[in-house]
């Protein structure tokens, strides 16, 4: 009888990993960026490419990157994220020569920081920021979608994490230059850019693929500041890809964008 409920519970676990997993297909199907495209374009022109995917979480940007880029031997990706499931989530990938996952925040210090790690969906809102921790109304319309489909709900949970700065990290490792520098951190985006001033100096990123989310109310004020902010720093503003779908039922938006090096392009 033991025995049995074990089996039981082991396929109920089974499926439950299957739904979350097909759940964030959809979420990304229907939230998908567009903008990938534009970024593989640019990059075939780099012998050497250098991806740097900030927030990779399962590693679908750079899974996609890398199946469609024409210099695969040469390439080489730095995975960050501090979901302590995406390393196994990223087993495939990390196998790989090519890439190198790195479990630590990308910030403006070094130091440690307060993660909040969304349990009932880990793809939305994990993160050092709480703007979506703090939206109720997107907590709580996620988590009827969830009950809907007999999936179960859990709370946000804090933990202390590493961080370092791009900046930082660059210096330590010895990298002459960044292709594509795409940040998707739920909100704190503005503190991995802070962290990446003499990077920016130097010219050494020449693409910056970067999610922008805000409550509704600031968005506007914070897509000025970051403009502004790379504006100053040599970049121009190529094109946008607001993500409809998941400002829908929340107090919260979020957009994609593309920026590129006037250096360079």
């Amino acid at each position: 009888m033991v025995q049995c409920c074990k089996c039981i519970l082991a396929v109920l676990l089974e499926q439950t990993k299957k739904m979350k997993k097909l759940l964030y297909f959809f979420i990304n199907l229907f939230t998908f960026r567009g903008l990938e495209n534009d970024i593989i374009k640019y990059l075939n022109k780099s012998k050497f490419p250098v991806v740097f995917d900030v927030g990779c979480y399962r590693g679908l940007f750079s899974k996609k990157i890398y199946n469609k880029i024409k210099n695969k031997s040469s390439c080489k990706f730095y995975l960050f994220d501090i979901n302590k499931n995406v390393r196994n989530y990223l087993k495939d990938l990390i196998n790989k020569k090519n890439f190198i996952y790195n479990e630590i925040a990308l910030s403006n210090k070094s130091g440690k920081a307060s993660y909040y790690y969304n349990s009932s969906m880990e793809s939305s809102g994990s993160s050092l920021s709480k703007l979506t921790k703090n939206d109720r109304k997107w907590n709580t319309s996620r988590k009827l979608v969830l009950k809907i489909l007999l999936q179960n709900v859990g709370k946000y949970i804090k933990y202390s994490v590493q961080t370092t700065s791009l900046d930082r990290f660059v210096s330590l490792n010895k990298i002459k230059k960044i292709d594509v520098l795409k940040i998707d951190v739920d909100g704190s985006e503005k503190d991995v850019l802070a962290g990446a001033k003499t990077t920016f100096k130097k010219n050494k990123v020449k693409i910056i693929f970067l999610e922008i989310g805000a409550k509704k109310k600031s968005f506007l004020k914070k897509e000025k500041e970051i403009e502004d902010f790379l504006e100053k720093r040599n970049f121009k503003f190529v094109k946008k890809y607001m993500m409809i779908p998941t400002t829908l039922f929340s107090n919260i938006k979020f957009g994609d964008y593309l920026f590129l090096n006037k250096k360079f392009y």
